[in-house]
């Protein structure tokens, strides 16, 4: 079974999510009060909503901001964002204003950045990734050239293996759904073997770090503007290694294999690295199975936890999963699984029947 059957004789109707409520709309301009800082609201637009916060822009007289707020005000990942947003220097990450909490309600943090007139590269375009390579290896290196980030990546993996345990993520009655509709044991085998293969490969690697990396790519972490790049998703910032995060841009991305080896080389030239194909292979081999963990469980959540509300994240992890697809049945137990893993995790994700 090949990977774009997940979308055949299927008719997706996405919803329109940039319409900012009046809900938002009162949280925002409490959060602009309590800043203090000197923001006319003129404009708000809906960039995304993830699932440690909502993301928007500010426009006001002229000027564009960066907003960001969480209705979990004690989110480990929100909070290591505010924190790695307001450490970084880089001129390819939005410059810091202000973060706090206020109450409407119930308490929520909020993080605050001077921003720039720019679009997601997931929705500008992929390729233009390799046709300004140039131009994204200075911005990526001139951000990962510094070295201030404490928080290790493989104390960063150790806690996302942690939760990742399917016993602690879905509650009784969403196993129950889980096993009704597809198969709970298996799935969660799955998802075990994979984070066992991480930690074991995880453990076997040198302690060597080149400084700042942003650990994880996602439909968020790129943006372009003209002709540079910003990095808005630091949520799993850390201190680190490059290749973890050429290997994990390669695969969110679905870069070539020639594409794969121009960003290695030159990143590692202008980083000052000596290549080492070899090590980069070992942490290739650790982004692939994390990928793979969080797609599948993240497919989950969205189906059992989420109860497929939240559409355009699911289209957006289908098509993720699709450019990485045959590069994912390479790990032993994808491959041993994969008719499995598109007819019983991808598919059940929006039902094929259709609706009234």
């Amino acid at each position: 079974m090949k990977s774009n059957s997940i979308f055949k004789d299927r008719l997706y109707s996405l919803p329109f999510s940039g319409k900012v409520t009046a809900a938002e709309s009162k949280i925002i301009k409490k959060i602009l009060s309590a800043s203090k800082l000197d923001i006319e609201l003129d404009k708000i637009s809906l960039v995304s909503v993830e699932e440690d916060y909502d993301f928007y822009q500010i426009y006001s007289s002229g000027e564009l901001f960066d907003l960001k707020f969480s209705l979990d005000c004690e989110s480990e990942k929100f909070n290591r964002e505010i924190k790695n947003t307001k450490l970084c220097k880089s001129f390819s990450v939005p410059g810091y204003l202000s973060s706090g909490i206020v109450r409407v309600g119930d308490n929520i943090s909020y993080l605050i950045c001077e921003s720039s007139p720019s679009e997601s590269l997931f929705d500008y375009g992929r390729s233009h990734l390799m046709s300004n390579v140039d131009s994204l290896v200075h911005s990526y290196c001139d951000f990962s050239s510094r070295s201030n980030y404490k928080l290790l990546y493989k104390t960063l993996l150790s806690k996302l293996i942690k939760g990742a345990d399917m016993d602690s993520v879905f509650d009784i009655d969403q196993k129950a759904y889980i096993e009704y509709h597809s198969d709970y044991t298996r799935c969660q085998n799955i998802i075990d073997a994979l984070r066992s293969d991480i930690l074991s490969r995880m453990h076997s690697l040198p302690k060597i770090h080149t400084g700042n990396i942003i650990g994880d790519f996602n439909k968020n972490s790129i943006f372009v503007s003209g002709d540079s790049f910003l990095f808005k998703d630091l949520r799993c910032g850390c201190k680190g290694h490059v290749y973890s995060d050429i290997a994990n841009m390669t695969l969110y991305y679905g870069l070539n294999k020639p594409a794969e080896k121009v960003l290695l080389e030159k990143i590692s030239s202008k980083m000052s690295i000596a290549l080492d194909r070899d090590l980069y292979n070992e942490f290739y081999q650790i982004e692939l199975r994390r990928k793979a963990l969080e797609y599948l469980l993240q497919y989950l959540k969205e189906v059992y936890f989420y109860e497929s509300s939240r559409v355009e994240v699911i289209i957006n992890l289908i098509d993720s999963f699709s450019q990485s697809y045959k590069r994912l049945c390479k790990i032993p137990v994808i491959n041993e699984n994969r008719k499995f893993v598109l007819s019983n995790i991808a598919e059940p994700i929006l039902d094929s029947k259709p609706q009234d």
